[in-house]
């Protein structure tokens, strides 16, 4: 009887890492895009996710991630990005430079 369960959470854990995983995919295209459209390069081809909550926005209920990322424009100095998303949407993409910050929202 203990089987059913079982299953059912290891199939719901599949989904949340197939899940997690076209995300993360969506994001440093995203990102990647952004940077070369910026003349920049997206370094170490790489993001990283710093945070992941369930949220409401407008309405929508969804997996908010947030990841960091690294970009060189042509200076030779690393600046941080950071990009946010809900589900697979692109909510927001900020670019950390030392004179300014761009915030670029969807």
């Amino acid at each position: 009887m203990t089987e059913i369960p079982l299953l059912l959470l290891t199939g719901l854990f599949i989904l949340f890492i197939a899940t997690n995983s076209k995300a993360r995919d969506v994001a440093r295209a995203y990102a990647k895009r952004k940077t070369i459209k910026r003349n920049g390069v997206l370094l170490d081809d790489s993001i990283a996710m710093k945070s992941m909550k369930i949220k409401r926005i407008n309405g929508k209920l969804g997996f908010y991630r947030s990841y960091a990322f690294e970009y060189n424009e042509s200076d030779f100095q690393r600046y941080d990005g950071k990009i946010e998303l809900l589900s697979y949407q692109v909510l927001s993409i900020q670019f950390f430079h030392p004179d300014h910050i761009e915030i670029d929202e969807s």
